[in-house]
């Protein structure tokens, strides 16, 4: 299984920290790829074997999410599937991970072998969150990802829900959100001790700003810088 995330020189932290706990958990580093979108950002994992500048982006700040199609978190984001599309050429077993994940324990056996595209399960909002994905190596996950690639309009997450809703609906399966979950299963579940001991991740969505994904992570005991 190999990796993938991006960033811009404003999320060189929470990216670190990220990478770091992909190490701990026992993930090997070469596997990873870290898409650069400014020279600050590849300067700082240009150590990584697989580390490359992507873009010469402007924007070298945070950007917060929104759904503002003409925000700078729109303009970084459209990088995203391109930058996927371009390492899944070479490697059809690919996970895509989004700076704001700590890794609790090595998913790359769990996530082998699949016959079909997966997500993390975003519920109670999107069935399939855009920050955690598992692509198999199929033709209809190559199409999926060449569709998603063109888009130069919608939020990335809608369109996909969208897409395995409709046209992808039988290539699609979520990931076990007791394994996987997002933000706010993990944080505001009454069974957390379980997600604790059983999660494969701990993905900081479901809150924006990059300070408050940070501190969250500093309360919980996963932060490692």
């Amino acid at each position: 299984m190999k990796y993938v995330t991006y960033l811009n020189s404003g999320c060189i932290d929470i990216c670190e920290n990220m990478l770091i706990s992909a190490e701990k958990s026992g993930i090997d580093m070469d596997n990873f790829f870290v898409a650069c979108l400014d020279d600050k950002a590849y300067q700082k994992f240009s150590y990584l074997k697989n580390a490359f500048k992507y873009a010469d982006e402007e924007l070298t700040e945070y950007q917060d999410w929104t759904f503002d199609s003409n925000s700078g978190f729109r303009k970084i984001h459209y990088y995203k599937w391109p930058i996927i599309q371009k390492v899944y050429e070479e490697h059809k077993e690919l996970c895509w991970v989004d700076t704001d994940i700590v890794f609790l324990r090595d998913p790359s056996e769990y996530l082998s072998g699949h016959k079909t595209f997966k997500a993390q399960n975003d519920s109670p909002g999107h069935r399939a969150c855009g920050g955690f994905l598992v692509f198999n190596d199929s033709d209809i996950t190559e199409l999926l990802i060449d569709d998603m690639a063109s888009n130069t309009t919608e939020d990335d997450q809608i369109l996909l829900n969208h897409y395995i809703e409709g046209a992808y609906k039988t290539n699609y399966k979520p990931l076990p959100i007791d394994l996987f979950p997002n933000g706010k299963t993990y944080y505001e579940t009454g069974d957390k001790g379980y997600l604790r001991e059983n999660s494969y991740i701990v993905h900081n969505n479901w809150m924006i700003g990059i300070e408050t994904k940070m501190n969250k992570f500093k309360e919980e005991g996963y932060w490692y810088l």
